[in-house]
């Protein structure tokens, strides 16, 4: 049985159908988004984190590591803020990044007492 202490935590997130379906498209698009470019020297490529979370999600699973959250969590907030045909999916887009956004506060140590 592997060691799971050596590894970085990760969360499931419970996500409806609809959800994980915007969330593997918005992966899908931004992973291909390089490859369509007309320049795609112009565009960064995603980084790995976005590429793993992508593979999860496409085998079926929601177990994600908070790096792959965090990369999630910054595609979400791009493309909630695309005035592209994304617009059609912002109430998804706008759940998918509050779930998200959850899981990795839950996660994290709380830096400051207020």
């Amino acid at each position: 049985m592997p060691d799971h202490s050596a590894h970085p935590q990760s969360v499931t997130l419970s996500l409806p159908l609809e959800e994980r379906w915007t969330l593997h498209h918005v992966l899908l698009d931004r992973i291909e988004r390089e490859l369509m470019a007309a320049d795609p020297t112009t565009i960064d490529p995603p980084p790995v984190e976005v590429f793993q979370a992508f593979e999860t999600l496409d085998a079926g699973h929601a177990r994600f590591t908070i790096a792959q959250l965090d990369a999630i969590q910054t595609i979400l907030a791009e493309y909630h803020h695309s005035p592209s045909w994304w617009e059609l999916e912002r109430p998804r887009l706008e759940a998918l990044l509050h779930r998200v956004s959850s899981a990795i506060d839950e996660r994290e140590p709380t830096l400051s007492a207020d």
